[in-house]
């Protein structure tokens, strides 16, 4: 019976595209999930490599990323099909040094499709540490792309015989990962809004939270407080004569020591007390589930600290005292009324000679 070569090829062709048509809309439909993508890498590339592992048919895949895009030394896996789970310890890594051919073929953007992955001049690097051990003989590897420059690739193995790549194969691990590109590309971008959102409520110099970022936690603690009628106490602290300071050593002098006294205050309080720059040389510390008397004892031990801490300056010894106010957080009132008790009893404090203590009325 003659064949019609036209129709075969037609045939062939149609089936492939098919194939393909159909892989797209799979990956497709698994990138459009919404994922959170605050949580490890192997967490959030998941769904994808388990999405690649059965539509290849392969033994494993792996996501592997550069340390450095501009001057790569290493690839280190992030994810991988064989994990489950919250990985920790050290990731898996590769060095230049010891696979020069494939971080060239990676890094250049090849598509590495070897149907023996022992002989392929790209991949038979592995052969000792890697191929042989774990009877891997295929390897399908694409290079992830941000920005037109390679930052990593998909490693889909194929173990216990050589295998012939399809074509539809090929670009579909090639689509896999652009996959994984997006998904970085959404990490990366949560990761710079949180770097954006500690930047807003970060004071600068001592590195402390701010005063924006104080009102908003006191308005949760205060309604938090409330429902368990739990106490929550403040202490406003003021450095004595702080002007003096500035005008003796500078004002780069009067910065070292608002920064070595925050770091005084954040060794002294606990994990969950939250330490604030108020402003100038004025700073808060909310202290949740804690009675005005115990807060009354952190700031004896927090002005004991102060009045034995030593700036050192240009060669020079700057010593200060602070004076501070202690207030009992009224929760049926707003913070901004607690806030100006805990002011009038550093007024008062400073009053009576600074270096002292005031308890609010």
């Amino acid at each position: 019976m003659a064949v019609n070569v036209k129709e075969y090829d037609g045939n062939v062709s149609n089936n492939r595209h098919n194939e393909l048509t159909h892989v797209t809309q799979r990956l497709r439909r698994v990138l459009s999930k919404e994922v959170d993508v605050s949580v490890g890498h192997q967490q959030f590339l998941s769904d994808i490599i388990l999405e690649a592992k059965a539509l290849l048919n392969v033994s494993r895949v792996s996501v592997w990323l550069f340390d450095d895009v501009t001057n790569p030394e290493k690839l280190v896996n992030f994810a991988n099909t064989d994990w489950e789970g919250v990985i920790t310890g050290p990731l898996p890594e590769l060095t230049v040094l010891d696979y020069p051919n494939y971080f060239r073929a990676i890094v250049n953007g090849e598509t590495i499709s070897a149907c023996d992955a022992i002989t392929d001049p790209r991949t038979k690097e592995f052969t000792e540490g890697y191929l042989i051990p774990q009877q891997i003989c295929a390897l399908l590897d694409t290079a992830i792309f941000q920005n037109g420059l390679a930052i990593g690739v998909v490693c889909c193995e194929g173990r216990f015989e050589p295998r012939d790549w399809l074509q539809w194969e090929v670009v579909a691990a090639e689509l896999i990962a652009d996959c994984c590109s997006r998904r970085l590309l959404v990490h990366e971008l949560w990761q710079m809004q949180q770097r954006l959102t500690e930047m807003a409520f970060q004071d600068v110099l001592t590195g402390l939270k701010n005063r924006r970022y104080l009102m908003d936690y006191a308005r949760s603690e205060m309604s938090r407080h409330q429902r368990s009628d739990r106490p929550l106490s403040l202490l406003m602290i003021d450095l004595d004569r702080f002007k003096l300071i500035n005008d003796e050593y500078g004002h780069d002098g009067g910065d070292e020591v608002l920064k070595q006294f925050a770091r005084c205050c954040n060794e002294l309080v606990r994990t969950e007390d939250c330490v604030c720059r108020l402003g100038g040389e004025e700073f808060i510390i909310l202290l949740p589930e804690t009675e005005v008397a115990k807060a009354m004892n952190v700031a004896q031990r927090l002005r004991e600290e102060a009045a034995g801490l030593t700036v050192q300056y240009e060669g020079k010894a700057i010593r200060f005292t602070v004076s501070i106010g202690v207030a009992d957080v009224n929760l049926h009132m707003p913070f901004s009324q607690s806030l100006k008790a805990a002011d009038q009893a550093v007024y008062q404090a400073k009053a009576a000679g600074r270096d002292q203590i005031k308890l609010a009325l």
